[in-house]
C-alpha cells in the first residue's frame, strides 16, 4: 500500500431484520455494547493504521454523517458516497473507485463486528507478505448461511456460496473482511449480474480464483457478529463488554447506582445512568441518561439513551428504544433468534 492506508466500508443497506430499531436509525447507528456499530468497525481499523475510509451509505445517510462528521474523534479521515440505488455489494464499492484510485484498500461490510485486535493482526501480515488479496473468515459449525471458504496451505481455495446445509466440509465463512488491490474495480465492471441481478463483490473473487489469484486467508479470533437482529446486538454486546473489562463491568463515572443494586456480569452502564436497587445481568447495557427503577431485573437486555425503565419490570431478551417509558411492573421475554423491542411506537 502507499503512505496512506485506505478503507472502503459498505453501509448503505435498510437493516430490514433489524427492525424496528431501523426505523428511526440506520443500522450501522444500532448501539453495540453502549457505541454505535460503524463507531466499532472505524475506531478498530484506525487501530491497525487505517487513516482514509470511505462510507457507502444511503438510509438515512445524513445520521452517519451527523455521527462522525470527518471522523477525527475515531482516528481515521472519513469520506462519504451515497448510494441511491441499490444494485449490489460490487456496484457499491464502483462507487468508491474515485477514493481508490490507484491504492490497495481494505473493504468491509457496516455490519460486520469483530474484535479490534483483528484488523491490526490481519493489516500486519498484509504489510508483512504482501500478498494480492486477503479474505478474512470465521469459524462456524456449518457455513450454510453464508459462504463456505475452503483453505489450503492459508490460501482460498474456493468458495461456495450459500452452500446445502450439511454439504460443507469446511467450517470457515466468509467474514465479509477483505484487502484488494484497485484491479478489483476492473473485475468488477467486466462481472456478469448476479442470479438477482445485482453486481456482487463475490463474483469477482470467484474470477480471480479461477485467473490463479493468491488470495490469502485471514482466520477471525474471538467474536464475529453481523449483528443481523435485535438479538444480534444484545449477544455481541455481551461479548464485546466481558473482553473489554476482566470484571465484566463497566460504569462510567456519572453513573449513580443504588446500594440495594445487584450487577451481574457483563454489565454496561453510560454516562447519567442510574440504576435504583434492581438487579442487572447477566448482559445488560443501560445508556447516557437512563434511569431502572427499584425491584427491576434485566437481563440480555439493552436500554437505549433516555429511557425509563419502571419499578418491578422484568425484562430479558429485549431492546427499550431512546426515550421510551416502560410502565412499573412490565413483563416482557424475548429470546436469543427473536428479541423484543419496547417503546418505540
Amino acid at each position: 500500500m502507499s503512505a496512506r492506508t485506505k478503507a472502503v466500508i459498505l453501509a448503505a443497506g435498510k437493516g430490514t431484520r433489524m427492525l424496528p430499531l431501523t426505523e428511526r436509525r440506520p443500522k450501522p447507528l444500532v448501539p453495540v455494547a453502549g457505541r454505535p456499530l460503524l463507531e466499532h468497525i472505524v475506531g478498530g481499523l484506525a487501530s491497525a493504521g487505517v487513516d482514509e475510509v470511505c462510507l457507502v451509505i444511503g438510509w438515512m445517510g445524513d445520521q452517519i454523517v451527523d455521527a462522525f462528521g470527518d471522523g477525527k474523534r475515531l482516528g481515521a479521515k472519513l469520506t462519504y458516497v451515497w448510494q441511491e440505488e441499490f444494485g449490489g455489494t460490487g456496484a457499491a464499492v464502483l462507487l468508491a473507485e474515485e477514493f481508490i484510485g490507484d491504492d490497495r484498500f481494505v473493504l468491509g461490510w457496516g455490519d460486520i463486528i469483530i474484535p479490534p485486535e483483528n484488523y491490526r493482526r490481519m493489516m500486519a501480515i498484509y504489510r508483512d507478505e504482501r500478498p494480492e488479496a486477503m479474505l478474512a473468515v470465521n469459524r462456524v459449525d456449518d457455513p450454510w448461511e453464508g459462504a463456505a471458504v475452503y483453505v489450503e496451505d492459508g490460501f482460498v481455495d474456493r468458495i461456495v456460496e450459500k452452500p446445502p446445509k450439511g454439504a460443507s466440509t469446511t467450517n470457515f465463512n466468509n467474514a465479509g473482511l477483505f484487502v484488494f488491490g484497485p484491479e478489483l474495480l476492473g473485475l468488477l465492471k467486466q462481472t456478469e449480474l448476479s442470479e438477482r441481478g445485482e453486481l456482487e463483490v463475490p463474483s469477482a473473487i470467484q474470477t480471480m480464483l479461477e485467473a490463479g489469484s493468491a488470495i490469502r486467508a485471514y482466520a477471525i479470533e474471538g467474536y464475529w457478529s453481523d449483528v443481523a437482529r435485535p438479538s444480534s446486538a444484545i449477544a455481541v454486546s455481551g461479548r464485546i463488554i466481558d473482553r473489554m473489562a476482566h470484571s465484566g463491568l463497566i460504569g462510567h463515572p456519572e453513573a449513580r447506582v443504588a446500594a440495594g443494586a445487584t450487577l451481574r456480569p457483563p454489565v454496561m452502564l453510560g454516562p447519567g445512568a442510574s440504576v435504583g436497587a434492581a438487579t442487572l445481568g447477566p448482559n445488560a447495557v443501560v445508556m447516557a441518561n437512563s434511569t431502572i427503577g427499584d425491584g427491576a431485573t434485566l437481563a440480555d437486555t439493552i436500554v437505549l439513551p433516555g429511557a425509563e425503565v419502571g419499578e418491578g419490570c422484568a425484562l430479558s431478551w429485549t431492546v427499550v428504544e431512546e426515550g421510551a417509558t416502560i410502565p412499573p411492573r412490565t413483563v416482557a421475554s424475548g429470546s436469543a433468534s427473536e428479541a423484543l423491542c419496547l417503546g418505540g411506537e
